[in-house]
């Protein structure tokens, strides 16, 4: 299954589907605070559904690691993920990587998990 691709030199490559992929979404908020009285939030929201994906790979090639890694480290990252809160199959955005941990196993293969997050509006926000 197609989760995501990155674009390399212009353009769209399919990236290796992962163990497991998390969506979580946050809507961006402007001087909130509760009130003392009542405990109400008063909120005024900037804009909704701001997305950061994680990423889990369960057993890597040192090629696959290697593949992957110079990759998280561009900065903006354009992606096209699945992405449902958009009500599309995929969506595009301008992301970087903000924390990625490896670890070898026995087998001399890898773990990998990073996030990713994003960095501007798309349409819909």
């Amino acid at each position: 299954m197609l989760l995501w691709q990155v674009k390399i030199s212009g353009a769209y490559t399919d990236m290796k589907t992962p163990s497991t992929y998390k969506i979580d979404w946050e809507d961006l908020d402007n001087n909130s605070y509760r009130s003392i009285t009542s405990g109400n939030l008063i909120d005024t929201v900037v804009s909704k559904s701001w997305t950061k994906l994680q990423f889990n790979y369960n057993c890597l090639t040192e090629s696959e690691l290697q593949t992957i890694l110079p990759i998280l480290a561009n900065n903006p990252l354009y992606v096209k993920a699945k992405n449902p809160i958009f009500g599309t199959e995929y969506v595009e955005m301008e992301m970087r990587c903000s924390k990625k941990s490896a670890e070898m196993l026995e087998t001399g293969d890898y773990t990998l998990s990073f996030n990713l997050v994003q960095k501007k509006k798309v349409s819909g926000q």
